[in-house]
């Protein structure tokens, strides 16, 4: 009697184990999804990078070679148009690198780079820190701040500048005006006031 007794309940925990079995390791098991991943970037460090690189220097010479045009055919409303230009572009590359205006227009120059950076950081996306309002406590955020930078190719060592860029707080984009030095030296250069 003993002994049915015990090949009973070897034959219904051997019953219960293969029942139990695909259940247990749903709920016993440790949960190996990894938890997904967002690469941020500071895009003022970004900006700066970019406005150290040779895609800036290409566009400002060809803003220079269509100013030279424009002032060696004395075509002074096309130099006053391309001054408002330039002042218009001057003060947006201000609100990108000291507060937080959207770099979207620089960032497509390296858009097919992207992809390769997202999976050697192990990344599903990469967007400006300041453009992520929530993120869930269980995702991951991963500053790819130098990587994205580097993809610039800057002329030269930004290291101390980005320190001092993130070192700051952005100004808040509706604080920001346009510089009075700027409006002063239009008005010189084409005797307003």
């Amino acid at each position: 009697m003993k002994k049915q007794i015990q090949i009973s309940i070897s034959v219904i925990a051997i019953i219960l184990l293969s029942i139990l079995h695909p259940a247990g390791n749903m709920a016993f098991a440790q949960n190996t999804k990894a938890a997904m991943k967002i690469g941020t970037y500071d895009s003022r460090i970004v900006i700066f990078a970019w406005s150290r690189s040779d895609y800036f220097k290409k566009h400002m010479v060809k803003f220079n070679q269509q100013n030279d045009s424009a002032e060696k055919a004395h075509d002074t409303a096309r130099v006053k148009e391309l001054t408002v230009g330039i002042i218009s572009y001057q003060h947006l590359l201000h609100q990108m690198i000291f507060s937080n205006g959207s770099i979207g227009f620089v960032m497509a120059i390296v858009k097919d780079k992207l992809p390769a950076l997202a999976k050697t950081a192990g990344v599903s996306v990469i967007l400006s820190k300041w453009e992520l309002n929530f993120s869930d406590p269980s995702i991951e955020i991963v500053d790819l701040t130098n990587q994205v930078a580097q993809l610039f190719h800057p002329k030269e060592n930004i290291d101390q500048m980005s320190k001092d860029i993130s070192a700051q707080q952005p100004i808040p984009m509706d604080e920001f005006g346009i510089e009075t030095d700027m409006l002063d030296g239009y008005c010189q250069k084409f005797g307003k006031k």
